[in-house]
């Protein structure tokens, strides 16, 4: 039987993170820097990690930007509902959407998602 594959590391998912959400793509559809620029970063700050893993943690957190953008427009449009409620609505979209990341990296990419909605 196949082994399962493994999940990133926390220290590649922060780094791929921080790459997109804290000095990177606004908003998700923006081509630079494309995949392989940041899979490059990646790498060059964790050698450790395989090029699997690595590419794996840069499609969960693409993928985060896309659900953040959507969950931020929701919100925007009240499909929440209104006041504290529907903030945590629209967080635990978010968590159920990219399990894995540190409260702190959930608040910043909602923040990050309500700008990219905001334009």
């Amino acid at each position: 039987m196949p082994a399962l594959p493994q999940k990133p590391s926390p220290d590649v998912m922060s780094i791929a993170f921080d790459l997109i959400f804290r000095k990177g793509r606004s908003p998700p559809s923006c081509p630079a820097p494309d995949d392989t620029d940041l899979l490059n970063r990646i790498r060059d700050k964790v050698q450790n990690e395989s090029p699997a893993m690595c590419r794996d943690a840069l499609i969960r957190v693409q993928r985060l930007s896309h659900d953040v953008y959507e969950v931020c427009g929701a919100f925007r449009d009240g499909e929440y509902g209104t006041g504290d409620e529907a903030l945590v609505t629209a967080f635990s979209q978010i968590r159920m959407k990219c399990p894995g990341l540190s409260e702190e990296e959930y608040r910043t990419a909602f923040a990050v998602g309500m700008m990219w909605t905001a334009f």
